[in-house]
């Protein structure tokens, strides 16, 4: 029997994981991202597919997690590929102060 330390410890695994992917795609210049996109739809629709077959019941919860980490990483890609807005105000003086002489 697996205990809850077990669970635990796996899901920090996980997590981590994700983590570091996650800076590994937004670290990746625009065009890699787009390639990744394309690539990550293929390998996820095989892996989906072939979890589907195995025709048991165990397998759906497994399913629905590898459809959770595909949408997870494709909203992250396409916020890395969102520009972010410039605040358009200046800098503040050094000084602190706004007079002029």
């Amino acid at each position: 029997m697996k205990s809850e330390r077990d669970f635990e410890y796996l899901m920090g695994q996980i997590a981590g994981m994700i983590a570091v992917m996650s800076a590994m795609v937004q670290a990746l210049p625009p065009a890699a991202r787009a390639r990744m996109q394309k690539q990550m739809h293929a390998q996820f629709e095989s892996l989906i597919e072939a979890m589907s077959t195995t025709g048991s019941g165990a397998g759906l919860p497994a399913r629905d997690g590898a459809e959770w980490v595909r949408d997870l990483f494709l909203k992250r890609i396409a916020k890395a590929d969102k520009k972010p807005k410039s605040r358009g105000t200046p800098p503040a003086p050094e000084n602190g102060l706004d007079v002029q002489l």
